[in-house]
């Protein structure tokens, strides 16, 4: 990822977990990983992360990775509806 990629990512990871008024501790436990992982992305600080990981991050906040990640403008999830 480039410098700007990390920094959009921290700035709306932290915006989006304090909007659901959560703790990086809190996000961390639901995600299934530390406080330090949460930390250091919102802190821009380069770490070997899971995809899995932030897929999991992305999901507990309701976002899509894509946004999470600057790739896209649109912070929700697409759900796709499947016609019975």
């Amino acid at each position: 990822m480039t410098e700007q990629e990390w920094r959009v990512l921290g700035e709306r990871l932290r915006r989006v977990r304090r909007r659901h008024d959560l703790t990086s501790a809190q996000l961390a436990e639901r995600a299934g990983t530390t406080r330090a992982t949460i930390s250091a992305l919102e802190n821009r600080r380069k770490l070997r992360v899971s995809f899995d990981v932030m897929a999991r991050i992305a999901a507990v906040l309701g976002v899509s990775l894509d946004w999470l990640a600057g790739r896209k403008d649109e912070e929700t999830v697409a759900v796709a509806v499947l016609a019975g």
